[in-house]
């Protein structure tokens, strides 16, 4: 099979072909439409047939072009950026041109063959784009907030407080269609009845889990899942004197972190096996940041049991049976 590496930017992208027959191509193409159908053009030249393609999952400007070439039925891997940087440590590569990035990507995947990417489905797209949204209008939202706390010009305050009237209106009518969006589907309404049935998790922070993780019960193991998150923790250790201390490894969806941080909160507060989990942490002394993050890596442990298996939380089989706090 031909390798395709793509190096990406906003308006354009470099791709270097390793082919079967050893010959190697480059070529620049817009990062457009029109720029994929050159792409095609390019290919049949070369008289490709079977492709596996791989790029890197920089910001949101690989989606458009992933989606088309899994389309055209070829393979499509989306690698983490990181994974390439080390590759080309690790070979010892000097200089950074968008040219010989490109033809990193192509020998990164060709020696190590990564997981083939699945595009979500248009429901998962839809909602995705709606929390998404929510998201950055909340955002918005604060500075807003922010800005007219310390403005004292009258002028000024009737205009923010104008904006934030019509960021209210539109944080409102996308609430609403996220909730259309998830009745519209019975799998997200089977799913949101399990993940709410965790005590901690809502249903806007449910929603959230929907959207941003692929199909969750689909990882390999709970492990894998807050991997995806960044959740699992980061060990350096070396020799007999090196020790530091475990921190997470942040190597995941920022979203999804941020989105557990108070569902860990109330659960620690409500649910008495996590709080009884919370606590045997702190009695081995663990600060207290450490334990919020391994209650939300737990929360994802068990949103992954119970989409799993398609049944509710239950702390005797999240926990074992263990005494509830007191």
């Amino acid at each position: 099979m031909d390798v395709l590496g793509i190096d990406l930017a906003q308006l354009s992208f470099d791709a270097t072909l390793l082919q079967q027959t050893g010959s190697s191509h480059y070529a620049a193409f817009p990062n457009t439409p029109e720029g994929f159908e050159q792409l095609a053009t390019w290919l049949r030249e070369h008289t490709v047939s079977s492709l596996h393609a791989c790029m890197e999952a920089t910001n949101i400007y690989w989606q458009a072009l992933a989606s088309w070439l899994h389309a055209q039925d070829y393979s499509v891997s989306v690698v983490n950026p990181s994974r390439i940087k080390g590759y080309a440590m690790a070979t010892m590569q000097r200089n950074k041109t968008d040219k010989l990035d490109s033809a990193i990507i192509a020998s990164f995947c060709a020696k190590h063959q990564p997981t083939l990417w699945q595009p979500a489905s248009q429901e998962q797209q839809r909602l995705r784009a709606l929390t998404r949204h929510r998201d950055d209008l909340l955002q918005t939202q604060l500075q807003q907030q922010n800005r007219l706390r310390d403005t004292t010009d009258e002028l000024v305050r009737a205009s923010l407080e104008s904006l934030l009237k019509a960021i209210a209106s539109q944080l409102e009518t996308v609430q609403e269609q996220i909730t259309q969006q998830l009745r519209a589907q019975e799998s997200f309404q089977a799913n949101l009845a399990l993940l709410t049935s965790i005590v901690g998790i809502g249903v806007v922070t449910a929603a959230k889990l929907l959207s941003e993780f692929a199909e969750l019960d689909q990882y390999e193991s709970a492990k894998a899942a807050a991997a995806d998150a960044g959740l699992t923790p980061s060990q350096y250790e070396s020799g007999t004197s090196v020790r530091r201390r475990s921190k997470l490894s942040k190597m995941g969806k920022v979203g999804i972190r941020a989105a557990l941080y108070w569902p860990a909160i109330t659960a620690m507060r409500r649910c008495p096996a996590i709080k009884a989990f919370a606590q045997r942490l702190a009695a081995r002394g663990k600060p207290k940041m450490v334990i919020i993050c391994a209650v939300m890596r737990k929360l994802v442990h068990i949103c992954y049991g119970v989409l799993k298996h398609q049944t509710p939380y239950d702390p005797a089989k999240a926990f074992g049976h263990t005494s509830p706090a007191t």
